[in-house]
């Protein structure tokens, strides 16, 4: 099982430990499994023996306290973990819980090394990269010292290697996907990705990359928003749709998704984990209706896979201080993503936007290895003169002790 959904589809048979524990979302100190103990899900936890949670560290401490609490519960006794073997894997090296707005100590004291049940583990550490060929070990090598911090200065800051630095003013967009797009090479194109810091050059990149693709081919779905349950039903006149329609939460698809035949998009939600259709999953749009995306899947086992995606209603219950919901196709583009987004996925050509730096443990660890190789990867810094290659790398060492 893994802590997101991308990370689980990586996995034989793998399922998210929400699904497995029934853990709520969001999730907070007090939250509860919501499984019982003589459900069927109850009694196959009971008969369960071992678990193994990848991607643990991106889990808040929460997550790690309610499986020993559910699990304590299920076995009828007060032994760690209800004396079920837990195997947590993970590098702590990569992304932390998030906090938004959270404060290093804040986001710090989220990790599950700082949860009362983090005593009851021992640690091993894995010291050889089974996967890296001859050729990459220098390329590896390097994105362990970004992952230490062993590279940077008193500052926090991280001097680039000018091999991998795109010439000034260069358009990002038109370099890592306008020839595969000039030359109708979808596949290849698929293959490739941009990723940033920030949601709003996330958007900004990804409306330029569309517009390189054929505009007759264009479709603009609206989506129908409305509030939910606000105040009793007090707010719901007050909060006028046109209102709703401006807001653009990192959670949802925009109001007005303009999409092109041949785009990528990213899922936002869990549909099917066993079909391969999770939060993250990366697809190619290949046809449209009114009501109907067909897409081709880009991401693990189910790749090239064709699926039908329909509206679904869609909430937005913690970023504003009301829900609302919004129907409309569970997608947002996704030639360029976060890098939080990218954690887990693997591309043959990326580019990484740091106009704006990272602002987090681990960010710059997460982005540079999603390709194997230095000829792979471009950092994309904007008008930034090439001799200025110093940019922010957060790592937070306490973790590590």
């Amino acid at each position: 099982m893994a802590f997101t959904g991308i990370a689980a589809t990586l996995l034989p048979n793998g399922r998210t430990v929400h699904k497995t524990l029934g853990l709520p979302v969001p999730l907070y100190n007090d939250s509860s499994s919501s499984i019982k103990v003589q459900s069927k899900e109850g009694l196959f936890l009971k008969e369960t023996k071992v678990f193994i949670w990848d991607e643990a560290p991106m889990a808040p401490r929460y997550a790690l306290e309610i499986v020993n609490r559910t699990l304590k519960s299920i076995m009828n006794n007060d032994v760690p973990f209800g004396d079920k073997i837990i195997i947590l894997g993970g590098d702590f090296r990569q992304l932390l819980p998030i906090k938004v707005r959270g404060t290093r100590s804040e986001t710090l004291s989220l990790s599950i090394k700082y949860s009362e049940s983090w005593k009851h583990f021992t640690t091993y550490n894995l010291s050889a990269n089974m996967r890296v060929l001859p050729n990459e070990v220098d390329f590896a090598q390097y994105l362990l010292s970004v992952g230490d911090g062993t590279l940077n200065d008193a500052n926090d800051n991280l001097t680039l290697p000018q091999q991998c630095i795109m010439e000034p003013n260069n358009n990002v967009a038109q370099i890592v996907f306008g020839g595969f797009i000039a030359e109708k090479n979808f596949e290849k194109m698929s293959k490739c990705a941009i990723l940033s810091a920030r949601n709003i050059d996330v958007d900004e990149i990804n409306k330029q990359v569309t517009n390189l693709l054929d505009n007759n081919s264009e479709q603009i779905y609206t989506g129908i928003d409305s509030t939910e349950n606000c105040n009793n039903g007090e707010l719901d006149e007050i909060i006028l749709p046109e209102y709703l329609n401006s807001l653009n939460p990192s959670s949802l698809p925009p109001y007005e998704l303009r999409l092109r035949k041949n785009c990528i998009v990213m899922l936002i939600r869990n549909i099917s984990i066993n079909e391969g259709l999770c939060n993250g999953t990366r697809l190619r749009v290949i046809d449209f209706s009114n009501h109907l995306l067909k897409c081709k899947i880009l991401t693990g086992d189910e790749t090239n896979d064709i699926v039908f995606l329909n509206r679904i209603s869609l909430y937005c219950e913690n970023e504003y201080p009301f829900s609302f919901k919004r129907r409309l196709f569970p997608v947002k583009l996704a030639f360029a993503m976060t890098i939080n987004k990218s954690q887990g996925q693997t591309f043959q050509r990326i580019a990484i936007d740091l106009r704006r730096d990272v602002f987090n443990h681990g960010q710059l660890y997460v982005a540079m290895p999603r390709v194997r190789s230095w000829d792979s990867l471009k950092i994309y810094l904007g008008d930034h003169p090439i001799e200025n290659l110093q940019v922010k790398n957060y790592v937070y060492k306490e973790l590590y002790l």
